[in-house]
């Protein structure tokens, strides 16, 4: 049974039964008696009512789903509103990016690590008095973003520096094939766990609560290729990361035929996985491309070599997720969308590597399910954020169309999380969802989906998962010090961090064991970044 804890109007000091003193007029301690017998019953009659907005609203939370009027504020106030809450139970009040548009007011009531409700307005009536109120007045209140492409173990090297060589495949640029310069960077040996949280951090502290990233490190971002990662609110079956599905990391391109490496991922071979998360087509040449036909049709290649490998498989189906997949023409892209497959987009590291990438819009109006990722730090972008823009500024630059900031907001969150499998659980403030949240600052005269995806590391406000608190603006004066966090400074701005637990260490103590590495906190425009200037006409 649901218990509540409602504040009634009756004092704690109140005598609801009064014993008359020797010398009281019957008429008088009737009257106490009286009165205080009113407002015992007007008590009951409040708790009540609040047992019946909470039933309802649990019943059907849409109720409390209506768009209202926007009145953005003229700035960001971010603060702290004093009660008798715990952190087990918050409300944010602010600029709500919902399932339905924007709620403007609008808030998010989280209960123990969970979206309990969320609605226009300032928060329920009833269970105010038991959480702590956080008067986001101003800013942005945004799912946590999810980033479905990247290789955290990559995160203490520097980005590449341009050289102006552009590749047709990626084992041109992984292993010199072709001619071709080979500038596949080297993760040092030993610095795998370092650089995995560092890289996780990075994205936590640009609103990003869930990452594929090829590795984990438990109590920061989710990571949704590995069951260690997901975080032990976060329930699924098994996602797969093919990083290699044709077994080519040796450096193997081929034309016309698929005799790749042995271990080739087989028919069937992706068969009871959540999904199968699969570089494919990388790069814009026909050798590139060959990668698809080997893993998209039992006919292309029929003659296998005496292991038994080297023939075509057929894997697309709908737990098939491609990843990169910029040499695939329409076609292909169209059997993608028949057979509900679904694609990773990083047009920064496309761009950088390659001079181009894929045309999104395409993609989207065949049905196709499109996340958004970073890909990796010496090629791809360092943030969401980053990457967001890069994806705006290729569609205008390669193919003269326009992407709204809404429909990269859902690549970044909704249909990120539809991609990888989770959208039951994370990807939108919805009820019952875990809390992954981001609030985002800056100028409010701003489209509010804009000022969330395109903002600086400095704007991000607050960010949690799963209800906890992970950094927030020092401003808000949670108190949260006791909970291992501390004060850091993200430029100007001073934030605080609460990742001890997850690090086994102090930032400050860690950031400064990774002395002179690539920064994981990035203020402005990250520096040396990948460029996402294409090259038009190649």
């Amino acid at each position: 049974m649901r218990r509540f804890m409602i504040v009634s109007p009756v004092k704690a000091n109140t005598v609801l039964e009064a014993t008359p003193a020797a010398d009281s007029h019957p008429s008088v301690t009737a009257s106490a008696t009286s009165n205080a017998m009113a407002m015992y019953i007007q008590s009951i009659l409040i708790v009540c009512l609040c047992m019946l907005l909470e039933l309802v609203s649990s019943l059907d939370p849409i109720l409390e789903l209506h768009p209202g009027d926007k009145a953005h504020q003229k700035q960001s106030a971010l603060r702290h509103l004093p009660g008798s809450g715990t952190l087990s139970t918050i409300i944010l009040q602010g600029t709500v990016l919902s399932p339905f548009g924007p709620f403007d007011p609008g808030y998010v009531y989280v209960r123990d690590g969970r979206i309990a409700r969320i609605g226009v307005g300032h928060g329920p009536h009833c269970g105010k008095q038991r959480a702590t109120i956080i008067d986001c007045k101003g800013s942005v209140i945004t799912p946590g973003f999810i980033n479905l492409h990247e290789h955290v173990e990559y995160s203490l090297i520097d980005p590449l520096l341009d050289t102006g060589e552009r590749y047709g495949a990626r084992n041109e640029w992984r292993e010199g094939l072709n001619n071709k310069s080979r500038r596949e960077p080297k993760v040092i040996a030993g610095t795998e766990r370092n650089a995995t949280a560092w890289g996780e951090l990075r994205h936590l502290f640009s609103g990003t609560t869930s990452i594929v990233g090829n590795g984990y490190i438990p109590g920061l971002t989710r990571n949704l290729d590995g069951i260690g990662g997901l975080g032990e609110d976060l329930k699924a079956s098994v996602n797969q990361m093919a990083n290699f599905p044709l077994d080519d990391r040796s450096g193997i391109l081929r034309l016309g035929d698929c005799d790749y490496g042995p271990n080739a991922v087989r028919q069937g071979g992706t068969d009871g996985l959540l999904r199968y998360m699969a570089h494919i087509g990388e790069g814009i040449s026909a050798q590139a491309h060959n990668e698809f036909r080997c893993l998209s049709s039992q006919t292309f290649d029929t003659t296998p070599r005496a292991d038994g490998s080297g023939i075509s498989v057929d894997i697309i189906t709908p737990s098939l997720v491609v990843i990169q997949a910029n040499s695939l023409p329409k076609e292909d892209f169209d059997m993608i969308a028949r057979r509900g497959a679904k694609v990773v987009w990083s047009p920064r590291s496309n761009i950088a590597l390659y001079g181009s990438t894929l045309d999104v819009t395409y993609l989207l109006k065949a049905g196709i399910a499109v996340a958004l990722g970073t890909d990796w730090l010496p090629s791809g972008s360092a943030t969401m954020s980053r990457e967001a823009r890069c994806a705006k500024s290729a569609m205008e630059s390669i193919y003269n169309t326009t992407i709204d900031a809404e429909t990269l907001w859902q690549m970044m969150t909704i249909d990120a999380a539809r991609v990888a499998g989770f959208d039951d659980q994370i990807g939108s403030l919805e009820v019952g969802k875990l809390a992954d949240i981001a609030v985002w600052g800056g100028d409010t005269k701003f489209d509010p989906y804009a000022r969330a995806i395109f903002a600086p590391m400095e704007n991000v406000e607050l960010v949690m998962r799963g209800g906890e608190i992970l950094l927030t603006s020092s401003a808000l004066n949670l108190h949260l010090e006791a909970a291992g966090c501390e004060r850091v400074l993200f430029g100007a701005v001073e934030k605080s961090v609460c990742v001890e637990s997850a690090l086994n260490t102090t930032f400050a103590a860690f950031q400064s064991a990774l002395q002179g590495r690539y920064p994981a906190i990035l203020p402005g425009v990250p520096r040396d970044e990948p460029t996402c200037e294409p090259v038009i006409g190649q």
